[in-house]
């Protein structure tokens, strides 16, 4: 199913015995964005990408981290069409842990990180053994 998975790193196998697979096509957030801004995406039909680095990106935006992540999901809505048109799969994997409340944060070095800003506040699902969030490739 293409759309964005958020993990986070202590879900994927080998870490965690049952946990999801590593997607083996990686690329680091800044990467991934200006893949994004090409004219015509890189990414094969039925790519799965992992993308790793978001909460150093919003780590460093700190304290104004809202126009940076603003940023962020603009240029990912951007090539939703055709991200879907690819039927491309992104794993979005982050190194704190997620902490759910009435918005989506990631905790990273214990600071809580609104990735809400990017991807809305997705409920959580579990997938080959571990606890993920969906968010659709227009981030609705």
């Amino acid at each position: 199913m293409a759309g964005y998975i958020l993990v986070t790193q202590k879900e994927l196998s080998p870490q965690k015995q049952r946990g999801m697979k590593r997607y083996a096509e990686a690329m680091g957030l800044l990467d991934f964005l200006r893949e994004l801004r090409q004219e015509h995406l890189p990414f094969a039909q039925g790519a799965c990408l992992r993308v790793e680095g978001l909460e150093e990106v919003l780590f460093a935006a700190k304290p104004d981290y809202t126009p940076v992540a603003l940023r962020i999901r603009q240029v990912m809505k951007e090539a939703a069409n055709e991200l879907q048109q690819r039927l491309v799969t992104v794993q979005v994997v982050l190194k704190g842990r997620f902490e759910r409340g009435s918005h989506l944060r990631v905790i990273y070095r214990d600071e809580p990180l609104p990735i809400y800003l990017i991807f809305n506040t997705p409920t959580s699902e579990e997938v080959q053994g571990s606890t993920v969030y969906r968010v659709s490739l227009n981030l609705t």
